[in-house]
């Protein structure tokens, strides 16, 4: 990679002029993107491989992690933009962009990465399920389906009885999901 970079490095240097851009200078703004994006990919490898180190080390499953701190870490850029436009004056964006911006990224994520391992394994796609899975399911169902509720009986007017009652539900739900796989709790 080195060597590449030194002959990249040698020919912008040949090519150019101090007082004109080269002909591709254009192509760095691409350049620029795709090098930030390698950056942030391989960031983003090493944390999560950091946090599953901590879930091996402290013996928690994949789904915990995913639950609590990988969850929490993914969603403190939505909470501080969604904080910001709603104090901005625009709450009704900020609730859409609380369901929206998730909604897109699991719909996005999981949809091309479901894809591409069902293509790599002929077209099969092999999904696991045990009883935490299952609670995972249930406290996402429980919380879409009274949160619609909630939100047509108040005439979609979220106040901060509905804030509370969403962080009860994740209280609930991540204490019914740590019970569950520490065992406690069988189903």
């Amino acid at each position: 990679m080195l060597p590449l970079c030194v002959i990249l490095a040698i020919v912008i240097f040949i090519t150019s002029k101090r007082d004109s851009h080269p002909v591709y200078h254009f192509l760095f703004a691409y350049l620029g993107f795709l090098v930030s994006v390698l950056w942030i990919y391989s960031i983003a490898n090493e944390i999560v491989n950091l946090l599953q180190m901590f879930g091996v080390q402290f013996s928690l499953s994949t789904e915990v992690l995913g639950l609590t701190l990988l969850a929490w870490g993914n969603s403190i850029g939505d909470l501080v933009s969604d904080i910001t436009v709603a104090k901005q004056g625009f709450p009704r964006m900020a609730i859409a962009a609380c369901f929206g911006g998730p909604l897109f990224n699991m719909l996005l994520g999981i949809g091309i990465s479901c894809t591409i391992a069902a293509i790599r394994n002929d077209g099969v796609f092999h999904v696991s399920f045990s009883e935490l899975q299952m609670v995972l399911a249930g406290g996402l169902g429980v919380s879409l389906l009274s949160s619609l509720f909630f939100m047509l009986c108040t005439r979609f007017n979220a106040t901060r009885i509905y804030g509370f009652y969403l962080y009860a539900l994740y209280l609930g739900f991540l204490v019914i999901a740590l019970l569950t796989e520490s065992k406690v709790i069988k189903w």
